[in-house]
């Protein structure tokens, strides 16, 4: 079925082996079909996202792997085997969500086909699910790819929301006990297939977390809220040379490298212009810039930061951001995270920005000034 325009269905969980989807030709006479179960998609990339409108049906093009076949009308395909293919999917499924996880992003629905995935929801995904399920029911008006979730044994990991907390600034040990006990209980109910991944020494762990990176937190809150006055308006093509020295110096200043997530936002943010980054949107610049802004910018940053870690630490459990945020999805495929790789006891990735993150010639700037900091 490559390179056809496709619509689907899906079903119930088919065993251990995921999702079982139909995918059904939208200009065949007669159309084909087929219906798989464990297929793996390709993540799509930043265009694609782009392009999205994610409150409407969604129309991607996707690419698929190791997909068991159930049931087809083809001729000559082998019932049992395994088949790829690729086509363009003409969806009746919103996706007000997005998986983010290696390699790009996925409309949640499909991002859970193939099973075994760990879902890190952020907390505009818990309010999103909150008005969408109620005791493993969807309640939620339309059909979008979360409602999916309902009908999978996903597993769940509540660390984005509990280690964020709720008041904007690091949270203690009685808040972040507190969030974890009270998104736990919401899972329970509304998702009761779910596997949580909450134990004993969870507490311990996100709070464990917290400590670990308390100092780099208020590192880089200092460097944004000593960059805010600078960047909250546009940059024009006169300031740029000037702005962009800027962020440099201040990242040198506060001892960070020049490739950190939050040093390339900064850095974004000058070489996009009309305040059109994606990463500006993130870092939420304006009069008045206070430490609850930085803090906000900060979590969802730490989020992407926490993502890489587990990516590189626990690359079998398919680790995943789910998130309503699309200025941080868009960032996210917008790095192209790659190699990602443990040195000695540093975690660190390789980053290729698209040209919407460092348009032109900044792509280069940025490489030579990374590398020039380094030797």
């Amino acid at each position: 079925m490559s390179n056809k325009q496709i619509g689907f269905s899906m079903r119930s969980p088919y065993g251990n082996s995921g999702l079982a989807m139909k995918f059904v030709e939208l200009d065949g006479n007669p159309p084909q079909s087929v219906t798989v179960a464990g297929m793996t998609f390709d993540p799509l990339d930043y265009d694609q996202l782009a392009a999205a409108r994610l409150n409407q049906p969604v129309s991607v093009q996707l690419n698929w792997r190791y997909a068991k076949i159930l049931d087809t009308n083809i001729e000559g395909a082998d019932i049992e085997g395994l088949t790829r293919g690729n086509a363009t999917l003409e969806s009746t499924h919103s996706s007000t969500a997005v998986s983010l996880q290696e390699g790009g992003w996925l409309p949640p629905g499909l991002a859970i086909a193939a099973g075994g995935l760990t879902i890190l929801p952020d907390r505009n995904v818990v309010s999103l699910i909150k008005g969408r399920y109620d005791n493993g029911l969807v309640v939620g008006e339309g059909m979008d790819f979360m409602d999916l979730l309902a009908e999978h044994d996903v597993r769940i990991n509540p660390l984005l929301y509990a280690i964020e907390g709720n008041s904007r600034a690091i949270p203690d040990r009685v808040v972040v006990e507190a969030q974890m006990a009270e998104v736990a209980a919401f899972f329970r109910k509304a998702l009761p297939k779910a596997e949580l991944v909450v134990g004993d020494r969870s507490l311990e762990g996100v709070l464990g977390l917290i400590e670990d990176t308390r100092a780099g937190f208020e590192t880089k809150r200092r460097f944004l809220l000593h960059l805010a006055p600078l960047l909250s308006a546009p940059t024009s093509r006169r300031q740029f040379a000037s702005r962009w020295r800027d962020v440099l110096e201040a990242a040198d200043h506060y001892g960070l490298a020049r490739d950190a997530l939050v040093v390339v936002a900064a850095l974004s943010s000058v070489a996009v212009p009309n305040s059109g980054s994606a990463a500006k949107k993130i870092l939420k610049f304006r009069k008045g810039y206070s430490d609850q802004d930085a803090y906000n910018a900060l979590a969802d940053l730490r989020s992407l930061e926490i993502l890489i870690h587990l990516i590189t630490l626990f690359p079998r459990d398919r680790p995943a951001i789910f998130t309503a945020d699309k200025s941080l999805a868009l960032f996210w495929t917008g790095l192209r995270a790659h190699n990602f790789r443990r040195e000695n006891l540093r975690v660190t990735c390789g980053l290729a920005p698209v040209d919407q993150l460092l348009p032109g010639q900044t792509m280069e700037l940025w490489q030579n000034d990374s590398a020039s900091r380094s030797d």
